[in-house]
């Protein structure tokens, strides 16, 4: 008597294994990206260090650089330069001088008037360049 027997077999279940395998190269691909991520945060690590490097030295440059200027301005440090000859000073000539006139108000409440709009004054797009009268 003969059944019919079926072997029994070790079948793979593909959908199981595809299953594992997805989720196993996803991992790996996360991994791939967190280790590609931490490699560029060390190296822009780096570069701020030595860019934070330039900066302090640009820094302690510029205030050796305005101490220097302090002191070529100062008072004492310009009066030597003159007694040197170095410096050569002039008087300021009366002609050289502006003297700004108060201003006066146009009308008797007081307010100030800021232009000069009077038709004797001969300003306008029409009056000739070389006629104005101030």
């Amino acid at each position: 008597m003969r059944a019919n027997r079926r072997r029994p077999s070790n079948s793979i279940e593909v959908n199981f294994l595809a299953r594992w395998l997805v989720v196993v190269l996803l991992l790996g691909l996360g991994g791939i990206f967190f280790v590609y991520l931490k490699n560029q945060q060390h190296a822009v690590g780096d570069q701020t260090r030595v860019v934070e490097a330039a900066l302090r030295e640009v820094e302690a440059k510029n205030e050796a650089l305005a101490a220097k200027i302090t002191s070529m301005t100062s008072r004492g440090a310009l009066q030597r330069r003159l007694d040197d000859g170095y410096l050569h000073l002039e008087a300021i000539r009366d002609t050289a001088i502006a003297r700004v006139t108060p201003a006066v108000p146009a009308e008797p409440d007081g307010v100030l008037r800021t232009a000069s709009r009077e038709p004797a004054s001969r300003l306008g797009p029409d009056a000739p360049q070389r006629v104005i009268n101030r």
